[in-house]
């Protein structure tokens, strides 16, 4: 199963980059990503996460879609660490600029799962991953767009974990190309609210 989804990640990579090279001259590439970024770090434990944002563009491979995903690592952030199903969770949401400020624009529903590590043709840590429909421009008007990731995983008594920025990218009917809005300001700082349940609930719930 872990092999599986290495081997679906690589395929997802891929195609990214394949993206990311056949619009590079445009202003605004296909995704946006920010990958690998540790929100935690301490004893026996790492957490990482990734997140990324695309938006639909005519006359290119694209889709509104925002990405998030949670990893569980040794201390130190060396290999995977083996959590089971439940212990581990990730969320997508997606902001807005209006001008001043980042503000909530869509949010997806926490997804839980395990971790671990892969071996074979694709190595690396593997985790909860979450592809989010936030609906483009249409959702809350023209404007920059960016995806926070939230990425935890529980420790035994507690969650431990953080939240990702992706970069930003400008949503319109005509794409990046008609962008007029200044350029955004920083990501707010802080971080998301953990999981709702831990998960001893979330495995009894199902």
């Amino acid at each position: 199963m872990a092999a599986i989804r290495l081997t679906l990640k690589a395929a997802l990579c891929t195609v990214v980059a394949l993206l990311v090279a056949a619009v590079w001259t445009q202003p605004a590439s296909a995704w946006t990503w920010a990958r690998g970024v540790t929100v935690y770090n301490g004893p026996g434990l790492c957490v990482r996460g990734d997140a990324g944002i695309d938006h639909r563009r005519p006359g290119t491979l694209s889709g509104n879609l925002a990405y998030s995903d949670t990893y569980a690592l040794t201390q130190g952030c060396g290999t995977g660490l083996s959590r089971p199903d439940g212990w581990a969770a990730t969320q997508a949401t997606v902001y807005r600029w209006n001008g001043s400020g980042w503000a909530v624009c869509r949010s997806s529903d926490w997804k839980y799962g395990a971790t671990g590590q892969a071996g074979g043709q694709f190595p690396g840590p593997w985790g909860p991953e979450l592809v989010f429909d936030w609906g483009g421009w249409q959702s809350c008007g023209e404007g920059y767009y960016r995806t926070l990731a939230a990425a935890y995983v529980w420790d035994g008594s507690a969650w431990r974990g953080g939240g990702v920025w992706s970069g930003y990218e400008y949503a319109s009917p005509a794409g990046f190309h008609g962008a007029r809005e200044k350029a955004p300001g920083l990501a707010p700082s802080g971080r998301p609210a953990p999981p709702p349940v831990h998960p001893r609930t979330h495995q009894h719930a199902h």
